[in-house]
């Protein structure tokens, strides 16, 4: 019998690279949603063996439902984030940052901890955090935080969850749906700009994710680690 991985934030980018690769990779996928019509277009690019469920992670009530529909599993992913708190911290405003740790912080936190009565004992959690916590990047101080809690929350969790492992994911620059607010023009400008800047001389995309999700999956002898998948973003 397959394994079953659930994706939080399947349904678009990263998230649903990540379900497309583990599907063809011979696991069941369970993915989460704000709504049964993103869901239901999510699925029909994924495979036959995925399900879907809606979910707001906000919502402790949505979450616990959730997981009671999923039922027995052996993997989770948490790709979904919320709004970020983005500006310089003498700007940075108190109900921006309240609403992304509400958001982005405790969502990851009310999905885990809902998720430790269904997942496999010696399973495991892969957290995505954003760069900004990697790196001191003017401008992201909010981001940096909530990403940061994130990571310190893991470590520990490592320890006091095992056999289940508990491992970060970081993520640099990845061409997702995310940026078509710009034009197709300004997106490729943007992306060829900032790519060349990168080691690997390119932005990255989105199955490249996917990949270091499995690998986290797979080696089980990974546990309370940061994978930086981020073309060398770390290095400047």
């Amino acid at each position: 019998m397959s394994e079953t991985v659930v994706v939080i934030g399947g349904t678009a980018g990263m998230g649903l690279a990540t379900a497309q690769l583990l599907s063809k990779e011979g696991f069941r996928v369970v993915i989460s949603g704000r709504n049964h019509d993103t869901i239901d277009k999510a699925l029909s690019q994924i495979g036959e063996n995925s399900l879907g469920f809606p979910l707001d992670f906000t919502d402790s009530a949505s979450v616990v439902s959730f997981f009671e529909e999923v039922g027995s599993f052996d993997h989770l992913a948490l790709v979904g984030s919320g709004k970020a708190a983005w500006g310089s911290f003498r700007d940075l405003k108190f109900e921006d940052l309240k609403v992304a740790f509400e958001q982005k912080f405790y969502g990851f936190f009310l999905c885990t901890q809902a998720a430790l009565s269904k997942i496999r004992a010696d399973g495991s959690i892969t957290f995505f955090i954003g760069g900004a916590s990697r790196s001191a990047i003017p401008k992201t101080t909010g981001v940096a935080a909530v990403n940061g809690a994130i990571q310190a929350m893991a470590f520990t969790m490592a320890k006091e969850l095992a056999p289940l492992r508990v491992n970060i994911l970081s993520p640099g620059l990845v061409d997702t749906p995310v940026y078509d607010w710009m034009s197709p023009e300004e997106k490729a400008d943007f992306f060829k700009q900032m790519g060349g800047e990168l080691p690997v001389g390119r932005v990255g995309k989105p199955d490249e994710i996917g990949q270091a999700v499995s690998f986290l999956i797979r080696n089980r002898f990974t546990t309370g680690a940061i994978l930086d998948v981020d073309g060398g973003g770390r290095l400047h």
